[in-house]
């Protein structure tokens, strides 16, 4: 800088002075890298949800097997969620629904719905590309028994 504009060096001791750099810097990035960090916090929670869901799903699944026929299939799908749910942590067992249905006969599939608008990573909705706050997981099982 002293090579670049030496008049300006030489008549303002202002151009000269160098102690609030790191702050002017400091002021610059921090909004950035506090977003950057909100960000990935906010994701991994996201993450959490979804993750927990699809496993509440499967296991939902997995549970149906043991029905004889659909409607006991269904009692046991939505026994199996309501006692499993309220463990799942940022799951809002109030704004879960479950749903079994026969997409074709010999088969059964349970489709688990949440409205995650409430969830704490929607805090960053303007700031943050947040994906949508409507999670569907399904899962289909062959039904037991021979077909």
């Amino acid at each position: 800088m002293r090579f670049l504009f030496p008049a300006a060096l030489a008549c303002s001791p202002f151009l000269r002075d160098t102690r609030a750099v790191s702050a002017v810097e400091f002021a610059l990035l921090a909004p950035l890298m506090i977003l950057l960090l909100a960000g990935t916090i906010a994701y991994g929670l996201l993450f959490s949800t979804h993750i927990s869901l699809q496993q509440l799903t499967a296991e939902a699944a997995r549970s149906s097997i043991a029905g004889l026929s659909a409607a006991e299939r269904a009692a046991i799908v939505e026994r199996h969620v309501a006692d499993t749910l309220p463990r799942y942590f940022l799951i809002d067992p109030e704004r879960a629904s479950v749903a079994v249905e026969i997409p074709q006969a010999g088969f059964t599939e349970i489709v688990v719905r949440y409205d995650a608008s409430a969830h704490p990573a929607y805090v960053f909705r303007g700031l943050l590309p947040l994906p949508s706050d409507q999670v569907t997981y399904s899962q289909v099982i062959r039904d037991g028994g021979l077909s």
